[in-house]
């Protein structure tokens, strides 16, 4: 089974919606999950400790003995402004980092201890290799992604493990997110997520390192 952690919108979306293509059973975890729009899963803030405390037991029936064969990390939110003016900084530390860090851990540790190999598939940003003035939340819960999948990486590679570590940095993307906002100059340049969903899904499929990091800056995939 392929479980997206934020597939219920943009490109975790996307991702999920092309594994079922492909003939892969896809659970999708997310704030605003409904089976109609979203197939199977279930809704999950991870926002919310308690949540997220419940969630791997509840994986766990819906598995049904069968193994984890790509966890991906692809939940959080944007926001961008002076420091001092972002609301509730706290909040986008958990729910793009801090918050979904156990329901990650139980996703390695499962996978780590299976005999089929696997994949945790950690969507970063280009903002988790670059600084930028106006986004200092965000750009510091990307680098908390793209540390943790290079340290998991080595792991996985000093102790032989059947799971692989993949991490993804895309730049801007024509997601939901611009839907009734002003859009920026270089839209047009803006990356399509469908087709980097299709790039990850092939990037993974064909992976044979331990440890894969792509950077997808805005104009790779428009």
């Amino acid at each position: 089974m392929h479980i997206i952690l934020g597939g219920t919108s943009g490109l975790g979306l996307e991702m999920a919606r092309q594994l079922r293509e492909s003939g892969k059973r896809v659970l999708v975890l997310g704030k605003t999950h409904n089976a109609q729009e979203h197939g199977e899963g279930f809704p999950l803030d991870v926002y919310y400790p308690e949540q997220v405390e419940a969630a791997p037991a509840r994986i766990e029936q819906i598995l049904g003995g069968d193994a984890i064969e790509q966890f991906v990390w692809a939940a959080g939110y944007g926001w961008r402004g002076n420091f001092e003016d972002q609301l509730d900084a706290r909040s986008m530390a958990e729910v793009n980092f801090a918050g979904a860090l156990p329901l990650v851990q139980w996703a390695w540790r499962k996978m780590a201890r299976q005999h089929q190999k696997s994949v945790l598939t950690i969507i970063g940003s280009t903002s988790s290799v670059k600084a930028r003035g106006d986004e200092a939340v965000y750009v510091a819960t990307k680098h908390a992604q793209a540390g943790l999948a290079r340290s998991l990486g080595m792991q996985a590679d000093e102790q032989k493990l059947p799971v692989k570590v993949a991490l993804f940095l895309p730049g801007a993307m024509k997601t939901p997110f611009w839907n009734g906002r002003e859009l920026p100059v270089d839209y047009l340049f803006f990356n399509d997520p469908a087709k980097v969903a299709a790039h990850i899904i092939n990037a993974v499929n064909h992976q044979q390192q331990p440890f894969l990091e792509w950077a997808l800056p805005k104009g790779t995939l428009t």
